[in-house]
């Protein structure tokens, strides 16, 4: 099913070949309040928003970022005095050894970190290669999810998936606390990230702090290539099946089909879908997963920097049956944007507390060197009723709290689909 979006001038393209060139490639997002980074079996960095397609070709990285084909305007020529200025005091004084490639990417990353958004990002050679091999669906590294706060720094575990992490100790609720002698709370996430991935067969140190008993944990974790599970499910009544989808991510659709396969066959007649501490993910997957769920029409809406827009269609949803969706705090850009689609389509209700709130979009260019990468803000969405959540999130249809030991959202969610079922 080709999705297709049109800008002010009522032109069409396939998604991800739109006006601006990009094509189907990677992107992550950070949150501003809360970071996440899916490290399944190996690292992904950064997942935390919708995923544009990169920049293919090399001509215009260099015209924007300071490629052969810009004139040495004043301005430019006084940061390249400034920069051999600074060289040349290191050269000439520092006391130890260092890396010039680690000087030079040290630069790149402050000119991004320049722009003040935490969504945008500089990746060397190491950071890239992790990130692009992310998209295959298989990694290498420990197989955990993880969050960092933006105000404190700190990265808590949230889910441990089976693999080394699991198999060395670590559990859900840990906190990071170094990571082979890196303090990971007073460092950014990427790099945090950079220190776990590896060769397969090789090991990392790993300081977790556990609340529940006060204690500070130390253990080595050999890093493992494994396919990612994004999707649980199972039956929850006779009629009513559940999925738990992590992230929009390498094989995610894929494997949300066949697990619609799966519970179809066992006599499906209304499903819940859990997106609650979804951060979401790539574009095309979230595509993919609409035209499951939604009828023919829109899925959300973007307007990037020059104020054109390009919306995105789904194709005559393949379930028409009773959907609810779990949504909360930590329910994120695509999944965000697909719950808004659904709520404004009327293909399924909202169950659990307002979600995150980011309605921007970033895009991964890959520089011209073929090796390294900036990702930057390029658009913000809308819902299809021309709602942009971004700062407020979306508000649920049924509105509940998780509280006490039981898990009492789900509970609400099969209420209302039980409701909604043929009585007998």
């Amino acid at each position: 099913m080709e999705h297709y979006s049109y800008d002010d001038y009522g032109d069409y393209y396939p998604y991800g070949k739109k006006k601006n060139g990009f094509g189907r490639g990677v992107l992550a997002g950070a949150l501003g309040m809360l970071v996440l980074v899916f490290l399944a079996a190996a690292v992904v960095i950064a997942v935390r928003g919708l995923r544009q397609g990169g920049q293919t070709g090399g001509s215009v990285h260099g015209a924007v970022l300071g490629g052969s084909s810009v004139s040495q305007s004043g301005e430019l020529a006084e940061i390249t005095d400034k920069l051999e200025e600074i060289k040349a005091y290191i050269d000439d004084n520092y006391l130890f050894a260092y890396d010039e490639a680690d000087l030079a990417d040290g630069a790149y990353l402050g000119m991004v970190y320049g722009l003040g958004d935490p969504y945008s990002y500089y990746y060397n050679e190491e950071e890239y290669a992790a990130l692009e091999e992310s998209h295959t669906g298989e990694y290498c590294g420990i197989g955990v999810l993880v969050s960092q706060d933006a105000d404190t720094g700190e990265i808590s575990i949230l889910r441990v998936f089976d693999g080394p992490a699991m198999e060395a100790g670590i559990e859900s609720g840990d906190i990071l606390y170094q990571v082979d002698g890196l303090l990971a709370g007073e460092s950014n996430l990427n790099e945090v990230a950079g220190r776990i991935t590896g060769e397969e067969g090789t090991w990392v140190s790993i300081e977790v702090f556990r609340p529940s008993t006060g204690e500070y944990l130390e253990m080595q974790v050999e890093r493992r290539r494994v396919e990612t599970q994004n999707v649980e499910y199972r039956m929850l009544t006779d009629e009513v099946g559940y999925i738990l989808l992590y992230q929009f991510d390498g094989k995610a659709a894929d494997q949300l089909e066949a697990a619609m396969e799966n519970l179809e066959s066992q006599g499906m007649e209304a499903l819940v879908l859990d997106l609650r501490d979804n951060p979401g993910g790539d574009l095309n997957v979230l595509l993919e997963i609409a035209d499951v769920f939604l009828p023919e029409g829109v899925v959300l809406t973007m307007e990037n920097a020059a104020g054109y827009t390009y919306s995105y269609y789904s194709g005559e949803g393949e379930f028409g049956k009773p959907l609810a969706v779990l949504v909360n705090e930590n329910s994120a850009s695509a999944s965000e944007a697909l719950s808004g689609a659904i709520q404004d389509r009327g293909a399924g209700i909202l169950v659990g507390t307002q979600t995150f709130g980011k309605g921007i979009v970033q895009t991964l260019f890959p520089l011209s060197d073929g090796i390294t990468a900036i990702q930057l803000t390029t658009e913000r969405y809308y819902t299809p009723n021309g709602v942009c959540i971004h700062g407020t999130g979306i508000t649920p249809d049924v509105e509940v709290e998780l509280a006490g030991e039981g898990d009492n959202q789900l509970e609400a969610a099969l209420q209302e689909l039980e409701g909604m079922l043929p009585a007998g």
